[in-house]
């Protein structure tokens, strides 16, 4: 199965504006700034919500799965053609705030005369509100980085945690995420899996070690691309708050199928077709339906029997998956995958689970099957199924 979670709150800090919170602008950010005093970057919070994972795990519901983090680009200025970024676990909470960052003078203060721009997280503070007389409580990030004992890694050490100005984040260093980019689509899709792992307390060596808290990712450019005078280039993804469908993303990936066929015979490499017997125009997103996938010869051969080879089922090749695609945009959700999305089948055929949940509410789903045949060649079957997820 292939199951996406959506982000639960995102910002960007910025180092050039060390109090500035922009926790509800439509982009997130990784830029890097140049002034008299030197070089100035920015770095992306996340967080996701992983409840009830580990004993999804630990009862066999998911086994070993995969997690990757999904962020779509929106505007990319003068990006180079290769570079790197880096995610780490989150060691303190943060608050995802109100700014944004152009935010108009008229909207820039609510309540008490609360500046919005600076409630919040951001370069200096994990958090930053007002009390009844209108006074800030600053909650300061502590540190930038730590190791799994709660050692402090100050500057000093091989890790540069900041280029100006103090802060920037707390986070673990030891388990992380790192993706690279060479002539190729500025979108990220990184393996996390060794940091959502240490939030659970599963994995490898999950008996040897305990969860830690999840508070989330910070995503920022790796080692010295991020402090050198090199400029990179400016990336703005969508954040939770874009009006798009491009609002970051947690992909689960992890192999749910079983393969027994019982008495069903085997489909050949002729021409064949497949309809779905019980798929609905419609589903709730706290649906997980059970879609069968029923598979024939397009024009079955004459025998003298008692009933139709039209209404007869076989199953298809083990090597056969299914794939979701938004209707209108064609983007991928749920793509052919060696672990993700391959077809099950039992005594009464293929199916697959799909749980409604992963998908965007008030948008229309297309299925798309691809089949790998015993001669190794593959067919691909786009017979127009659509379904529409709701809330």
């Amino acid at each position: 199965m292939i199951r996406s979670l959506y982000v639960e709150k995102d910002t960007t800090i910025y180092e050039l504006s060390k109090s500035l919170n922009t926790g509800v602008d439509e982009f997130i950010q990784l830029n890097k700034a140049s002034s008299s005093a030197g070089i100035y970057t920015s770095r992306i919070l996340t967080q996701f919500d992983f409840n009830g994972f580990n004993k999804l795990i630990t009862d066999g519901t998911m086994y070993n799965p995969k997690y990757y983090l999904n962020l779509y680009i929106g505007e990319a200025q003068e990006l180079m053609d290769k570079y790197n970024l880096v995610a780490y676990p989150v060691s303190q909470s943060w608050e995802m705030g109100t700014g944004k960052l152009q935010e108009p003078v008229a909207n820039r203060f609510s309540g008490k005369g609360t500046n919005n721009q600076t409630r919040g997280a951001s370069w200096l503070y994990r958090n930053k509100i007002y009390d009844e007389q209108n006074s800030p409580l600053d909650v300061k990030w502590t540190s930038a980085s730590y190791d799994l004992t709660g050692t402090d890694l100050a500057p000093s050490t091989s890790r540069v945690l900041y280029n100006n100005v103090s802060g920037g984040g707390s986070w673990w260093h030891e388990y992380y995420g790192t993706q690279s980019f060479d002539y190729e689509s500025a979108d990220v899709r990184m393996d996390v899996t060794p940091i959502v792992n240490r939030w659970i307390g599963t994995g490898s060596n999950h008996a040897t070690q305990s969860a830690i808290d999840n508070e989330g990712f910070i995503l920022m450019r790796s080692g010295s691309e991020e402090t050198n005078a090199i400029q990179y280039g400016n990336l703005s993804f969508f954040s939770r708050e874009t009006n798009t469908i491009y609002q970051p993303r947690m992909e689960v990936v992890y192999d749910d199928h079983t393969f027994t066929t019982g008495s069903l015979q085997g489909l050949g490499n002729t021409d064949n077709i497949i309809h779905l017997k019980n798929l609905r125009n419609e589903y709730s997103v706290r649906e997980t339906p059970k879609i069968r996938v029923a598979a024939r010869e397009r024009y079955p051969s004459r025998t003298f029997q008692t009933s139709s080879n039209y209404k007869s089922t076989k199953f298809l090749p083990s090597h056969s998956y299914y794939s979701v695609t938004d209707a209108l945009t064609e983007d991928v959700i749920v793509p052919y995958d060696n672990s993700g999305s391959i077809l099950s089948c039992d005594k009464d055929g293929n199916y697959f689970n799909l749980r409604m949940d992963s998908f965007l509410p008030k948008r229309y789903y297309k299925l798309r099957f691809h089949v790998t045949q015993s001669d190794g060649t593959y067919v691909e079957y786009d017979h127009g199924y659509y379904f529409k997820v709701n809330k």
